[in-house]
């Protein structure tokens, strides 16, 4: 899942905007051990935000259709998705 050769983008956005957009991201534990995500972000930042956010769903997506099969199924909910989707924006964001 290589992005960009362009080391300033990051999901075809750039690293600054995105650093900027995890600021305004909060977490909290769950009651059951899970962690919540909260965020507010502003109009400027949003738009590239979720826009990366969702183009790592999608490559997520293209592997989890690798690994259907008739005994398995789906490997994760979309919720999961877009959990890993999240994790992996903020681990791409600040791998510097």
């Amino acid at each position: 899942m290589a992005d960009e050769t362009d080391s300033d983008l990051i999901a075809g956005e750039p690293r600054a905007d995105l650093l900027r957009a995890l600021t305004y991201v909060e977490t909290e534990s769950g009651p059951d051990g899970s962690y919540i995500v909260n965020g507010d972000l502003p109009p400027e930042v949003a738009p590239p935000f979720i826009r990366a956010i969702m183009r790592i769903e999608a490559e997520l997506l293209i592997h989890d259709a690798l690994q259907v099969t008739v005994d398995r199924g789906e490997p994760r909910t979309p919720e999961e998705r877009r959990a890993d989707a999240f994790l992996a924006l903020a681990l791409r964001v600040t791998d510097t």
